[in-house]
């Protein structure tokens, strides 16, 4: 069973902002974060329990793109995979709760 994906709108603006500044660390390491944070979306629809509940009140998961310290926060709500943010491992959880 494959779920259906939905990326919230939020996540637009914060991939946005971690292309820029990569791309500024070394031109193409934008592309090349974009590229690994859609591969790692890209197989959450076929297998979105393959990483664990990360808070047991929202039930929520997190799935890191690879090599990048970015973790991808999304939910599992039936037949569909919600993505609410892509932000730094180092940033606070209270930056993307208040929008799931």
């Amino acid at each position: 069973m494959s779920f259906r994906l939905v990326v919230r709108p939020e996540v637009d603006a914060d991939l946005l902002e971690a292309e820029i500044w990569y791309e500024r660390q070394r031109p193409g390491l934008g592309a090349e974060f974009l590229r690994a944070v859609r591969k790692a979306m890209a197989i959450l629809p076929d297998n979105p329990f393959l990483y664990p509940v990360r808070n047991r009140r929202l039930q929520v998961r997190w799935c890191y793109p690879w090599p990048f310290p970015y973790r991808i926060v999304y939910r599992v709500i039936q037949d569909t995979v919600v993505i609410y943010t892509v932000l730094h491992a180092a940033r606070h959880e209270h930056h993307w709760q208040k929008q799931v």
